[in-house]
């Protein structure tokens, strides 16, 4: 990654500028959304806020909702790309652990951000179920990764219910993380969580599964 960032031409001022201008209206919607509520906030007051047009918005989002989801995909192709790059003697959930943990001071300095994204999620039951739709678009992206790394042409069960459990802890993982103090650490939390699952499972992994008791064969008089 470093290496590549190295390469790269520097961004024109242009490109600066629209990126400012998109970081604006995203602060200012966030800030808005968490303070008024999703539902009532419009995308004027977004834009009047963030020093634009009302025109401009619409120029850098289609849609009110769009704004919450900036870097979404930016986030899943790093996911993938790391994950499938991890070494083969990684167990699957151990590289996808490894992955999270790598990934996660990344999200330190958005940590105010993530605070107002979910506290503009809870003012709005319209919103919770457009995030519940990305998740699962979120774990479908996970799962085809893990399938490719199994060598499958396509996600089984088997890889759809490790995405799913896997990206459930690591939201509560960030969750738990927002909502303790600034000095908390994230991959401490990851961590922690993770630790809660694989002890729940360990035993259920290594305890046969119970066999049914054979019918008694009924008495001749």
């Amino acid at each position: 990654m470093a290496d590549k960032l190295s390469t790269e031409a520097p961004p024109s001022r242009r490109q600066e500028r629209k990126l400012r201008t998109e970081r604006a209206l995203q602060q200012a919607a966030l800030e808005l959304f968490a303070k008024n509520g999703f539902d009532e906030t419009t995308t004027d007051e977004i834009a009047e806020q963030a020093g634009v047009s009302p025109r401009t918005f619409f120029r850098y989002f289609p849609t009110k909702e769009s704004v919450l989801f900036v870097g979404e995909y930016g986030w899943l192709q790093s996911f993938t790309n790391l994950f499938l790059a991890q070494p083969p003697e990684l167990s699957d959930l151990g590289a996808l652990l490894t992955t999270l943990d790598t990934l996660a001071p990344s999200l330190t300095k958005l940590r105010r951000a993530l605070l107002l994204y979910e506290k503009a999620v809870s003012s709005s039951p319209t919103l919770r179920g457009g995030v519940f739709d990305h998740q699962q678009q979120d774990i479908a992206s996970i799962a085809k990764a893990i399938s490719i790394r199994r060598n499958l042409l396509e996600p089984d069960q088997a890889c759809i219910v490790l995405a799913t459990v896997v990206l459930i802890t690591y939201r509560r993982s960030v969750i738990n993380w927002i909502a303790g103090p600034a000095t908390a650490d994230l991959r401490t939390n990851i961590s922690i969580e993770f630790d809660l699952l694989i002890s729940e499972l360990a035993p259920a992994a290594a305890k046969p599964a119970a066999r049914a008791a054979p019918k008694s064969k009924p008495r001749r008089g």
